[in-house]
């Protein structure tokens, strides 16, 4: 079906020029720029403008959202080309080190995701407004555009939901002002110089920029806010852990005993938040410190509970290692899109359980902290164990430390 033209952005001095051969200028620095990439950017866009939607008013459907891509893509391109591209650092600035995918380091040109994000919100607010006038009773809160991550509802600042819509009438203000810009000059194959022709045309693209950049600043802001919230939880299990490595390279030995305890209660806490069927199952104290000594004491252990507190020892450390390598490996802010994540939590859990009477029975026996004196079981004995491990996860788990 074809896409419908808006009769506003029709541009009839660039129609029927697609796939025209050019001609020599006998100027060589013209007949140089026209076999550029910047040039057919320049000319891709004209084509474009004249089916591309109003972003501020019209669907923005599967049709346009190829368009709108390929649009921007082609004022980036100008952009960097007259210098007009200013560095979009804040994207990596506001992007939390924990959220997957890893940010671009060296970020530059306009995305359309950002033209969807603005016009998504403009959508929440006008149905929440609606809702409202049917409503009254639940207050300004519901005209605000909200995101739900992990059971917990985040809204975005008025300020952003009223900056979508300015922002947006901006875009298609700019789309007509800098396909105008470029019309003259290549129709008339730059008649007038390259020079002019680009003076004119960056003070279009300078205003393009500004626009784009305080907005996307805002909304990378905001982001940022709703991101450090979702992701408190995780960074608070990385600062345990990195504690608790620290005290195992001191040797520290009731410090290590102390935040492994500190950081099974948080893990515990988190998994019958996530996993609502574990939170029947409460886990007994001193977990890690107890199935230590259970393989420190194995000789007056039976070999299943051995076996089963290995387990134990096993999945806390595959969770140690993937909160280690978080800020490397990135998490979605939907806990449970995260599948290994989710799955060592409940992995853990069942192990603990599972040990509850080989944990008992160590319970009674003397604390290892007053009679071990060497081999504890640290990351950096247990890693290269745990990731051979990986591979033979039906097997034996063999872990030294006894």
């Amino acid at each position: 079906q074809a896409l419908p033209v808006t009769p506003s952005r029709l541009s009839p001095s660039a129609m029927g020029k697609k796939g025209k051969k050019e001609k020599s200028t006998g100027r060589p620095d013209v007949d140089k720029f026209m076999k550029t990439c910047d040039y057919f950017s320049m000319c891709e866009a004209v084509n474009l403008q004249e089916t591309l939607p109003f972003m501020s008013s019209d669907f923005l459907d599967d049709f346009s959202a190829p368009k709108i891509a390929q649009f921007l893509m082609c004022v980036s391109q100008i952009a960097e080309w007259a210098g007009t591209d200013s560095p979009k650092d804040y994207r990596f600035k506001y992007h939390h080190p924990f959220l997957h995918p890893v940010p671009n380091f060296f970020p530059r040109g306009y995305k359309a995701e950002v033209v969807y994000v603005a016009k998504t919100i403009i959508e929440q607010k006008t149905v929440n407004r609606s809702i409202l006038a049917k409503c009254p009773f639940i207050g300004t809160v519901a005209d605000k555009p909200v995101h739900h991550f992990n059971g917990k509802d985040y809204g975005f600042p008025q300020d952003l939901a009223d900056g979508s819509e300015a922002f947006l009438r901006a875009v298609d203000l700019h789309v007509t002002k800098i396909t105008t810009a470029i019309e003259p000059g290549k129709n008339s194959n730059f008649a007038d110089g390259l020079k002019a022709f680009k003076t004119g045309l960056v003070q279009q693209l300078k205003e393009f920029d500004q626009q784009w950049v305080e907005y996307e600043l805002l909304y990378m802001k905001c982001w940022h806010r709703i991101h450090s919230e979702v992701f408190q939880p995780i960074g608070q299990l990385v600062d345990i852990e990195k504690r608790l490595t620290e005290a195992e390279v001191v040797g520290a030995m009731e410090q290590k005993q102390q935040l492994e305890n500190e950081l099974v209660l948080y893990v515990e806490t988190l998994t019958n938040r996530l996993v609502e069927e574990t939170a029947s199952h409460k886990f007994p104290p001193d977990v890690i410190p107890l199935a230590e000594a259970c393989v420190f004491y194995q000789t007056k252990c039976t070999e299943d509970w051995l076996n089963l507190c290995k387990h134990v020892l096993k999945d806390f450390m595959e969770l140690r290692l993937l909160i280690t390598n978080v800020d490397k490996d990135r998490m979605k802010p939907q806990y449970h899109d995260n599948t290994k994540f989710i799955r060592l939590l409940k992995q853990f859990h069942k192990s603990v359980i599972d040990a509850g009477e080989a944990l008992e029975f160590v319970s009674k026996l003397p604390k290892i902290l007053y009679v071990k004196t060497e081999k504890w079981m640290s990351k950096d004995l247990l890693e290269p164990e745990v990731l051979q491990m990986q591979a033979n996860l039906h097997k034996t788990v063999p872990i030294t430390g006894s």
